[in-house]
């Protein structure tokens, strides 16, 4: 089992390409619209899913992949629901509504944390 592998659902793909590109030493496997409907992929070997929240059209496949118990980050691009996720079990939500830098940061620190990841780049000041 893959200790860092990660799903990244993300329907216009911008975000993932991101993720791959910045953080190399995790492993990000693309989610798809099929994944969540009928649970392909959705394994005990994922250790996180980031679901890219763009609009209140993804709620219903945020709700679907939480029902999997794997622990989600949501990377929110919707500003009307800064504060909506915050108290559903299993979701850790990071405010993508910063800077392109602002979130490398936190989304650095959250993996460093959750991966126990040896800094290869420093943090962006």
């Amino acid at each position: 089992m893959d200790a860092n592998r990660v799903m990244v659902y993300d329907k216009f793909h911008y975000f993932s390409r991101f993720l791959k590109y910045e953080f190399k030493d995790i492993n990000f496997v693309a989610g798809h619209k099929a994944d969540i409907l009928y649970g392909h992929e959705m394994t005990d070997d994922l250790s996180l899913v980031v679901f890219v929240f763009y609009s209140e059209n993804d709620l219903i496949d945020l709700l679907r992949i939480n029902s999997y118990g794997i622990p989600v980050l949501v990377c929110n691009h919707c500003p009307q629901f800064l504060n909506k996720f915050k108290n559903i079990q299993n979701i850790e939500v990071l405010e993508c509504l910063d800077t392109k830098r602002g979130f490398r940061n936190d989304l650095r620190l959250h993996f460093e944390e959750k991966f126990s990841l040896v800094d290869e780049q420093s943090i962006c000041k």
